[in-house]
């Protein structure tokens, strides 16, 4: 590969605010809408929101294992840079592969979604179908709704880290308090009785499962607020890292007590039973308790802005990842400049939207497979960054003067065995669930891993 460039300094322009906003809307994003029925179908209202609570508690721990990291290298790149110190370049080109091609197929997921929400919420919007992929149709709508937003996103990054952080500021505390409005009816105007039963097991079966597979989903649900450490780079000069890793850690129990209190106010509204056959079980709920449901379209509206900052947040990674791997001279050096004004990374911010525009292109039935395969990736990358701490504290035992976890190594450890559960079951869940082929995730995994070997072998 091409050297990377030497001018690559980054402006210092996020707060505060920003860490807690890029944490907490990148966790938060509009599935919650669609998936909250099979929540409460495998555990019902109590083991849904026990096995939040447990995953919330698991991803903390995980999210200070790395905010030590984060201290150790305050450089942009995230889960790159940690395997990088720890085990060397092919390692963290391996980790950046996967996470790269995770975050941009978010981007594209999130851009097909946004006409998918406009659909319900306007229908006279709809157009004709322009062509078919994978069975699923790709109608003219679905592109121009999502290749403007592809083009607004990635002209908001293009303007610097700081057009980007106002944007996730305002987006993400209006969402904030169109929820605070919306859960504050679901519990005053529902009901205690519609929780009953609080707990209950798929198809009869035990709710335990069903909580430990809300659990498992933690890795997915309450992924995303790694954001935050891919901007520590570019954290203001008054911004320490500890205090950067203090309000990552809060958006993210934030986002916990969110999917808790939703779950909650969407089971009070209306007898939770009735929900689960619904395509949009929180609409549903909330257009029920009144007002010609208006609710319900204020619903479908706070789910747009949510996914607005949740696309924003991925692109912020995505391109931050693509700079930091050019950095180090594991891509084409010209996605490590830097704009001389702006100090923004365009020629990465560019790919991301490009790619993006693509995906937009593939529509649904080619977008869902590869997200569910790197969402494996994105728990499999926990794995090895919290084994790259356990190595880096091995090879440097002094004491930081940034940011240490709390409790040391048993700590890291409980971090690293919630890892573990989590990648096991989201690893055999497939299986157990299919009819016994081998799971289609498995299959794109082995042949993204070819691919990104053969780019190695090409890159050295």
């Amino acid at each position: 590969m091409n050297d990377a460039p030497q001018n690559t300094a980054l402006r210092r322009a996020v707060r505060r605010s920003g860490f807690f906003t890029l944490s907490f809307g990148a966790v938060i994003g509009s599935g919650w809408v669609v998936v909250l029925g099979e929540w409460l179908r495998s555990g019902g209202p109590g083991g849904s929101s026990l096995g939040f609570l447990v995953g919330g508690l698991a991803m903390m721990l995980i999210a200070v294992c790395y905010g030590e990291l984060a201290a150790r290298c305050d450089k942009a790149g995230g889960e790159f840079i940690y395997t990088l110190q720890a085990f060397g370049p092919f390692a963290a080109f391996l980790v950046g592969w996967f996470l790269t091609l995770y975050q941009v197929s978010v981007c594209g997921f999130e851009a097909i979604s946004l006409a998918w929400m406009l659909r319900n919420l306007l229908p006279g919007i709809a157009l004709p179908t322009a062509y078919t992929l994978a069975r699923y149709p790709v109608t003219w709508d679905a592109l121009i709704t999502g290749a403007i937003g592809s083009v607004v996103i990635g002209l908001t990054h293009w303007r610097g880290a700081a057009a980007a952080i106002r944007f996730q500021n305002v987006v993400t505390f209006g969402f904030i308090g169109a929820s605070i409005l919306l859960i504050g009816c679901g519990l005053a105007f529902g009901t205690i009785a519609n929780l009953q039963p609080l707990f209950s097991g798929l198809n009869g079966g035990s709710w335990t499962l069903g909580a430990l597979w809300t659990f498992a989903t933690s890795a997915f649900f309450l992924n995303g607020w790694q954001a935050g450490l891919h901007a520590i780079e570019e954290r203001d000069a008054q911004v320490s890292v500890k205090s950067a890793i203090a309000s990552i850690i809060t958006g993210l129990a934030a986002a916990t007590l969110f999917y808790v209190l939703i779950i909650a106010s969407t089971a009070m509204s209306v007898p939770w039973q009735s929900l689960l056959t619904r395509e949009l079980p929180a609409a549903a709920a909330f257009g029920a308790l009144g007002g010609g449901g208006i609710l319900g379209v204020f619903i479908l509206v706070a789910a747009i802005v949510s996914l607005s900052k949740t696309w924003s947040a991925t692109a912020w990674i995505a391109s931050r990842l693509l700079f930091a791997q050019a950095r180090h001279g594991l891509l084409p050096g010209a996605l490590a400049s830097v704009d001389p004004t702006s100090r923004a990374p365009r020629n990465a911010i560019l790919v991301v939207t490009v790619f993006s525009l693509a995906e937009v292109a593939l529509g649904r039935g080619a977008i869902l497979p590869i997200v569910d395969m790197l969402a494996i990736c994105s728990a499999l990358s926990i794995i090895l960054c919290l084994s790259a701490l356990l190595r880096i504290r091995r090879k440097d035992t002094a004491a930081h003067s940034g940011f240490r976890v709390p409790g040391g190594t048993p700590t890291i450890l409980v971090a690293l065995a919630s890892a573990f559960i989590m990648v096991a079951i989201a690893l055999l869940r497939p299986v157990l669930e299919g009819d016994g082929q081998i799971p289609l995730q498995w299959t794109l995994l082995a042949l993204w891993g070819a691919v990104g070997a053969v780019v190695w072998r090409c890159s050295r």
